[in-house]
């Protein structure tokens, strides 16, 4: 698993298959751009391939402190 950056954005998805949210890659918009772009990609969980669209993606900030 890759390690997370505290306080940075990333643009995930919710694996279709098991329900899992998988990480795609940094948001270097900070949240602020609109995702015009399809995805295909195979989930770290249970490796079903799957197609993800702007509506399908959403905006995650990392937080900055671990919750105790």
């Amino acid at each position: 698993m890759r390690t997370l950056t505290p306080g940075q954005w990333y643009l995930r998805f919710t694996c279709e298959h098991c329900n899992t949210k998988q990480i795609l890659f940094q948001d270097l918009s900070q949240g602020e751009a609109k995702i015009k772009a399809t995805y295909v990609v195979e989930c770290s969980n249970c490796f079903h391939k799957g197609s993800y669209d702007g509506d399908q993606i959403e905006r995650y900030q990392h937080p900055l402190e671990a919750d105790a």
